[in-house]
């Protein structure tokens, strides 16, 4: 079985039709026997907090302004 999951229920839908003998369910497509696309709606992940990327930027000093966040990390919402 593969999951798609797709940015919003227009593009499930297009990737759905895609994939072919598409059933419409409550939240999500069935194509075929082995395929289930679904979607979300929203943003999934958000930049972690400084304190992730540099254990230094737990606490703010303004010597450490502006923060350098690169390479950026996220954390699921």
């Amino acid at each position: 079985m593969r999951l798609f999951i797709a940015e919003k229920p227009a593009l499930g839908q297009v990737i759905a039709e895609a994939l072919g003998t598409v059933i419409r369910k409550d939240g999500y497509f069935e194509c075929g026997s082995h395929d289930i696309v679904t979607w979300c709606v929203g943003h999934l992940l958000e930049l972690a907090p400084p304190e992730v990327h540099n254990p230094d930027y737990k606490n703010w000093v303004q010597a450490d302004l502006p923060l350098k966040l690169r390479p950026a990390k996220y954390q699921p919402l």
